[in-house]
């Protein structure tokens, strides 16, 4: 009977650097440490996997990189593969190592210590399975409702694919583990069922204690139509609003929502989205804002002159002169007594001379500036810009 996840549906956006280095890494060291590949070196286990009482506590580390047999790391490693690349997504690579490491850590002890009051002894431990339990764990926290593919296997004659939620099925793992740690207690199984326990545990322990973020049931339907599509620009808009929901800065997202608002007409939906977040958005995506006042109709007044004086030197700096005079001027219309009006008026100045050339608006912004701060901070580069201009 056999129960093998190899897919969840539930996209990652950054590359799993950590977790492909991780499988690369305890592949290498099975190719050096196992006789023609298929099991491990008894030396190699002496020297360099975990005894409680006889190994050092640094041999835990080289003890989470070794592997029994072939099936041992075949099955460690799938099982990395399909979870870990969304936990590395939604911890980042610091946490998720110190969350690797320490499932790992705590696996090794808690097997070697109720083995020892057990039954008096402890064995040698190696593998990674504590730290991917660790893995598996977080990703029970953190995704409980995506969809995980199962490939099953029954009595060599019925076999197929099941899709059931994380919850479920890591659940499962979890206590099948605990039945059978409690079960071979005495007598033992050669498993570490206790260790995967532990793992579990603290994977889940520490992504509480992290106050990471958890997906919703609809979150994770609508992450698994975006695995289905492959692309965001495809998903359903009403999905792009609930996982905008429960990540307002993600720029994949709101990019999606742009494209797929200004495609059916719903530019009031990607309004609302960005006046929950735009301020937060200026040293993030100021394109996305201009976008959005210019292009959508957007209001202004969620964001305060200086904020929108930052947006206009954006635009400046991106050779969108029209866009840079375009905010000035709302600044202008909406703030009209605010502080950063007389630098509103010398900037609108310059972009209307050295960016079009257009000598009358320039003018007329100046003599605005001078007629309102005479003796104001830019009242000489007002002046000496004015000489500048024909006529």
């Amino acid at each position: 009977m056999l129960f093998i996840p190899y897919r969840v549906k539930n996209p990652w956006k950054n590359f799993p650097i950590a977790t492909l280095s991780i499988i690369a890494l305890n592949v290498l060291i099975y190719l050096l440490t196992t006789k023609y590949f298929l099991v491990i070196h008894e030396d190699v286990v002496k020297g360099y996997a975990f005894k409680f009482g006889v190994s050092s506590f640094f041999a835990i580390f080289s003890a989470m990189f070794l592997h029994a047999n072939f099936f041992h790391i075949a099955g460690n490693m799938l099982f990395l593969w399909v979870f870990g690349p969304p936990v590395e997504d939604r911890l980042r690579i610091p946490r998720y190592l110190l969350l690797y490491f320490s499932a790992g850590i705590l696996g090794f002890l808690v097997e070697a210590i109720l083995d020892v009051m057990c039954s008096g002894s402890s064995p040698y431990g190696l593998g990674a399975s504590g730290c991917i339990m660790g893995v598996m764990g977080a990703y029970w926290y953190l995704f409980s409702w995506s969809t995980v593919c199962i490939f099953y296997w029954f009595f060599l004659i019925f076999r197929g694919v099941w899709e059931v939620q994380a919850f479920w099925v890591i659940g499962a793992y979890l206590l099948i583990d605990l039945a059978e740690g409690i079960y071979f207690a005495h007598g033992g199984n050669g498993v570490a069922n206790f260790a995967h326990v532990a793992g579990g545990a603290t994977g889940i322990l520490l992504c509480l204690a992290m106050r990471m973020r958890r997906d919703s049931d609809s979150v994770s339907r609508a992450k698994e139509t975006q695995s289905e599509v492959k692309d965001l620009t495809l998903v359903p808009l009403s999905d792009l609003e609930i996982m905008r929901a429960a990540d307002p800065l993600n720029l994949d997202i709101l990019h999606a929502m742009q494209y797929q608002a200004a495609r059916m007409g719903r530019l009031d939906i990607m309004r609302r989205a960005i006046r929950e977040v735009g301020p937060q958005l200026l040293d993030i995506d100021p394109a996305l804002l201009l976008t959005y006042l210019f292009s959508m109709g957007g209001d202004p007044l969620i964001f305060t002159p200086s904020q929108l004086m930052r947006l206009a030197h954006h635009a400046e700096c991106s050779s969108h002169p029209e866009r840079a005079i375009n905010v000035y001027l709302l600044i202008r219309e909406h703030h009209p007594f605010a502080p950063e009006i007389e630098m509103v008026l010398y900037r609108l100045a310059l972009c209307y001379w050295e960016k079009q050339q257009d000598a009358p608006h320039a003018r007329a912004c100046l003599q605005e500036l001078l007629e309102r701060y005479p003796y104001g901070s830019m009242e000489p580069f007002a002046k000496t810009l004015l000489k500048k201009l024909p006529g």
